[in-house]
């Protein structure tokens, strides 16, 4: 929404600003000016056409692959955070690595976290705050934890709220996308007036965004889940690209204790056309027979054919939601009141409260999740001949041998994902406040600041329509019609389809509902003290500046989750060993979690001119900077900073900076309880015994698994032993006015960070257990259970893994931008290019997993742990923005272009071979366009100002990638041509 206010009257600026600049704790300080920050005023926000947080940050080409985002299908799941919500990636390094600051001060975390690299990873929701309430962002592309502590490995973001702003406006912006139903409806205001003779002052800022969402199903890339179609010729046949789920409508039964070679059918249509394009009939049933008649399973074929055919698999993007629909409520009020000339109090306050609503298909009967059917199971087709009251059973097949189905019939374990109970639905109400006091003023030469904050957000996701396993079990156990019949399958015309033609009768689903929340919490209390003086000496070259602080932080997290997945009430009708303590269908185990520190630091930075007016030195200048941090929970660090700017000319710099920067472990990494799954494992020591029962290491070892270690159990949990990660930060670049109003930047950039925060896979703990055998012990991670004949070692029983210190990163790159600007006869304007390219992200491997490899094991056994993975994962080689704007003379018209470039990626999880050569698929590059157009006085109603935009003017849909929903959301964006206006009138 556009926020301008009158060419002619403009809004009042109270006489006094106050302007602090990311990059420098010294206000005043020269140093800010040379310093990689890139800024984005409210004009720019305009052009760029952002809607939301996310939007905005994703206009800055800086800012990598964003991994808290709805549409990634893994980001869908119970453990997953979902919502209305974004995330900061500066440079790819991953969630929190960026500090993210509000008017130069912390923000609190979003309470639900998201997965990287294996990890749980912490971010700021980026949606918090209203594009239109922004003053402006700033985002510091260098290391600065000597300056703002922990978190700011890659850099830092700034967002500056409008706070001195008299008089109000407000606006009004609706906008919908071409052919499909997403919509957004925006109303914002903002308003500030001094009072007390000028000594006080409050401002407001309002904002409601209603979205109104849109489903897969709209949009052709993401309506089926096979996207083999959609592929280049050489990759049309890869069933990589086909994304539908083994789990299906259609059952896999195993009958127990049947008295045949044959125990596992599969259920199916006795017409349909399969994989390979070929008609299939009754005929070709596999041994099995035609429920023909049978209740309601006519025509139905139940097949010993041993596994579904591709074909009958589900296209679950029929009920899935790709944008939730969102309601939206932000406010920020400031205020200040002067007490004497060289004193103020203030006061800042921020409420967001995000209601998001989707819908996702139903759950399927998982592995850890599956149980026994009894025999009297009313719709079982091997079921007995009587009920036990004698009521003759219909549905048992007519022909059965009795001595291979016997007359009381047979249990069975099922496997099955029954889509007539309906799409789950999902609401996640997130909300979110922030309160600040302090006082700041002057003292002789000194400016100082003191604050207490305190913030806290809170998210609540709330399942409904979700499947009790106990509650099914004894609904399917029913022997009356009224059980659950779970042989009904879908439309035999269309077998990937989830629409059932023939569901259950409401009354025998309801028995089994059930409702499911998950709710987390984390809070923020800062209290600091801070000052700086611009000449607390003078050299022959300026004066120097200091700045120094303190701050003590708590940060807290706490997590309650349902007692139906929490592994309160656990599923012991089920048939996992141990007891799956999730009795929610679909749905792993989510422990509660709790967790709190205390953080104490302090900080110091100097500000020196060495060199001024002097030939081949215009100005030369240091800033050094140190701090220091105690943790209550993994000890201290002290961090330190060099930076260096020289001017040769006026219109020439170069600039370089050092830094050392840390990341604290967040507090699931260190408190999560562990968290059990089923599932199985190569044992890899047992695989390498030799004929004398030695345990023999060696590359093949290391690499041939041998035999599987079925149903075990994983146990994944935190590491309160995990140390920081600890990085290096160097920079070096210049800029160069060679025109009036041109100015081109350079910037390369490395980090290398160590003891980076990982988990191995439970194939290399197996791994570390071979290896430790070798050398006489065994891995205690690794439990085993009883010796004997089969397996000398004991088979393994469970694994546990914690969060460890493992990889060294190096990443690297250079960023370049050129701004210009100038007069014509028609009016003004300005271009800026912005480009950032990765030329490296590389991972060694450390801890543990050099230990495996150290024994001779090939690193790709390590997967994407280790390498150059520059180009894949989400992380292009080039992103790069354009923006073209231009003023009248007149100042009564405004426009704007905005482009936006995606360099191309690499999926490995797709891929052809050519001779001896592995080639992977090619996600394309992308480049898309938004412009818009502004009439200040419109109609000559003076303040009233008209703005009519376009986003995605050439309607570009997003590249095909290998994801649920046919693109890479953390990089593009699926909204097609979206037109908007927005009316916003000052006053």
């Amino acid at each position: 929404m556009s926020s301008n206010a009158s060419a002619q009257e403009q809004p009042k600026e109270k006489d006094i600003e106050r302007i602090a600049v990311v990059g420098s704790n010294i206000r005043g300080s020269e140093m800010t000016s040379t310093l990689p920050v890139t800024s984005l005023n409210a004009e720019d926000i305009e052009t760029t056409g952002a809607l939301d947080g996310d939007e905005l940050l994703r206009s800055i080409p800086q800012i990598g692959a964003v991994g808290f985002t709805n549409t990634r299908g893994g980001n869908t799941g119970t453990n997953a955070a979902r919502g209305d919500v974004g995330s900061v990636n500066l440079r790819s390094i991953g969630e929190g690595n960026t500090l993210v600051l509000l008017n130069g001060r912390r923000m609190v975390n979003h309470p639900i976290t998201q997965t990287k690299f294996g990890v749980p990873v912490t971010s700021v929701n980026s949606n918090t705050l209203p594009v239109s309430g922004l003053r402006r962002v700033e985002v510091l592309r260098d290391g600065a934890g000597a300056l703002y502590g922990a978190d700011a490995v890659a850099g830092v973001v700034n967002y500056v709220t409008k706070d001195d702003y008299e008089g109000g406006d407000f606006n009004i912006r609706y906008g919908a996308e071409q052919g499909t139903d997403r919509s957004d409806f925006t109303l914002s205001s903002n308003y500030g007036f001094e009072f007390n003779d000028g000594a006080s002052f409050f401002m407001v800022s309002a904002n409601y965004t209603k979205r109104q969402g849109v489903m897969a199903s709209e949009y052709d890339f993401s309506s089926n889940q096979d996207l083999r179609s959609r592929a280049p010729e050489e990759f049309a046949d890869n069933t990589g690209f086909d994304n539908r789920s083994s789990l299906e409508p259609w059952a896999d039964v195993h009958f127990i204790g049947l008295s045949s070679s044959i125990d596992d059918y599969i259920i199916r249509p006795t017409n349909y056309i399969n994989n390979a394009g070929e008609q299939v009939d009754g005929s070709s049933c596999g041994g099995g027979a035609i429920a023909d008649g049978a209740g309601i399973m006519d025509d139905i074929c139940i097949d010993a054919a041993g596994s579904h055919d591709r074909a009958l698999r589900p296209n679950r993007n029929e009920e899935r939601t790709l944008i939730p629909d969102v309601d939206r409520v932000n406010i920020y009020t400031n205020f200040t009141h002067e007490i004497n000339d060289d004193i103020e109090f203030y006061n800042e306050s921020t409420y967001y409260q995000a209601k998001a609503n989707r819908q996702w298909e139903q759950s399927a009967i998982l592995s850890n999740g599956t149980f026994d059917v009894p025999a009297h199971s009313y719709w079982n087709p091997f079921g007995p001949v009587t009920f036990a009251d004698g009521r003759t059973n219909p549905n048992r097949l007519p022909g059965l041998d009795p001595d291979v189905v016997p007359v009381e019939g047979l249990a069975y374990n099922l496997r099955i994902r029954p889509t007539d109970v309906g799409p789950r639905q999902v609401e996640v109400e997130s909300t979110s406040f922030r309160f600040l006091n302090g006082f700041r003023g002057y003292y002789n030469d000194w400016d100082w600041d003191s604050a207490i904050l305190y913030s806290e957000a809170q998210t609540d996701d709330n399942m409904s329509n979700r499947i009790s396993s106990p509650l099914l079990l004894a609904q399917l156990s029913l022997d009356t019609p009224d059980a659950y019949n779970p042989f009904t399958g879908v439309d035999p015309a269309n077998p990937s389809s989830i629409n059932d033609l023939t569901p259950n009768p409401q009354s025998s689903i309801t028995p089994f509902l059930t409702t499911a929340q998950r709710s987390a919490k984390t809070s923020l209390t800062l209290v600091d003290f801070k000052a700086s003086n611009p000449f607390v000496y003078t050299l022959p070259a300026g004066d120097v500046g200091f700045a120094f602080g303190v701050e003590w932080r708590r940060e807290e997290l706490e997590e309650d989750n349902s007692d139906i997945f929490d592994g309160t009430d656990p599923f012991v009708e089920g048939n996992a060993d141990p007891v799956n303590l999730s009795s929610l269908q679909g749905s792993s185990v989510r422990l509660d979690v709790d967790g709190d520190r205390d953080v104490f630091s302090a900080y110091g930075e100097l500000a020196i001119p060495v060199l001024a007016d002097l030939p081949g030195a215009h100005s030369l200048d240091v800033q050094l900077a140190v701090r220091y941090e105690n943790f209550s929970d993994i000890g201290d660090i002290t961090r330190p900073k060099m930076a260096v700017s020289w001017f040769p000319i006026e219109a020439l710099q170069f600039r370089a900076a050092a830094s050392k920067g840390f990341r604290a472990p967040n507090l699931i990494q260190l408190n999560s309880p562990g968290a059990t799954l089923t599932t199985s494992v190569d044992d890899f020591a047992e695989n390498a015994l030799d004929e004398n029962g030695n345990v023999v290491v060696n590359s093949t070892t290391l690499s041939d698994g041998g035999p599987g270690n079925g149903n075990y159990n994983l146990s994944t949990s935190g590491n309160k032993d995990l140390r920081p990660e600890k990085s290096d930060n160097i920079s070096i670049g210049f800029t160069v006015q060679p025109l009036d109003g041109l100015t081109v930047t350079y910037d390369w950039w490395e980090v290398e960070t160590i003891d980076s925060v990982g988990v191995l896979s439970d194939e290399n703990i197996s791994r570390l257990d071979l290896i430790a055998r070798a050398n006489g012990s065994s891995n205690p991670d690794v439990i085993r259970g009883e010796i004997d004949q089969d397996n000398p070692l004991g088979e393994i029983v469970l694994i546990n893994r914690r969060y460890e210190n493992l990889n060294t990163r190096t990443i690297s790159g250079y960023d370049v931008s050129v701004n210009y600007g100038f007069d014509t006869g028609i009016g003004q304007f300005d271009i800026r290019l912005n480009g950032a390219r990765t030329l490296k992200f590389n991972q060694v491997a450390g801890g543990d997993a050099l230990t495996i490899v150290n024994a001779g094991a090939p690193e790709d056994v390590l997967g994407s742990d280790v390498g150059d993975i520059v180009g894949t994962a989400s992380i292009p080689e080039l992103q790069a923005t354009a923006m073209l704007s231009w003023e009248s003379n007149d100042g009564l018209w405004r426009s704007g272009l905005f482009l936006r470039y995606v360099g191309d990626v690499q999926e490995t999880s797709v891929s052809i071979t050519e001779g001896s050569e592995t080639r992977f698929y090619e996600v394309p590059s992308q480049t898309r366009a938004n412009v818009h157009l502004t009439k200040r006085n419109f109609m000559d109603y003076e303040n009233l100002n008209l703005t009519f935009g376009v986003n995605n003017v050439t309607d570009e849909e997003p590249p095909l990638a290998d994801t649920t929903f046919g693109y890479d959301g953390q990089l593009h964006s699926s909204r097609g041509r979206y037109f908007y206006t927005s009316v916003n009138y000052s006053f």
